[in-house]
């Protein structure tokens, strides 16, 4: 019997829409906290994404949990912290007014791995990818060495 490629389509959309953005460590021997930007939602704050990934290890987020994606779409946009814990300890992402934030999707993932330019003074970056594609280009996103606290 043949399957028509409306029939095979009807079969996959269920699976994607339950799509997680995912959080992976590919850092031997450090952790990674990944902690939520602020919810839009003040009563939901206490249950945002603020989760300790051990190496080798991974963290998700179903994409139809309000708590850790706001709008609740696999194509809505999170801003997540990521720090890789350790000493010196490294934020990683793009610089903004409450610190270096990571932008994903509702169904992308994120992976934290060593740098692969060993030339680098960045020995850590940060890989995105959305549904379909990768944002970060081959360079990744930098992850710089925190400021000690004070």
């Amino acid at each position: 019997m043949k399957m028509t490629i409306a029939a095979i389509l009807a079969c996959l959309l269920p699976a994607l829409g339950a799509q997680a953005y995912c959080i992976q460590n590919g850092i031997k021997g450090r952790e990674v906290r990944v902690t939520q930007e602020p919810h839009p939602s003040g009563l939901r704050d206490k249950r945002t994404f603020d989760v300790l990934v051990k190496p080798g290890e991974k963290q998700c987020c179903d994409p139809k949990n309000l708590d850790c994606n706001p709008e609740g779409k696999i194509t809505s946009n999170v801003g997540l912290m990521i720090t890789i814990n350790g000493e010196p300890s490294y934020a990683c992402g793009i610089n903004q007014a409450g610190g270096r934030m990571v932008k994903v999707t509702g169904g992308g993932t994120v992976d934290v791995v060593n740098n692969p330019k060993a030339s680098s003074s960045n020995p850590f970056i940060v890989k995105v990818r959305t549904q379909d594609r990768d944002v970060t280009g081959p360079s990744g996103l930098a992850c710089n060495e925190a400021p000690k606290a004070k």
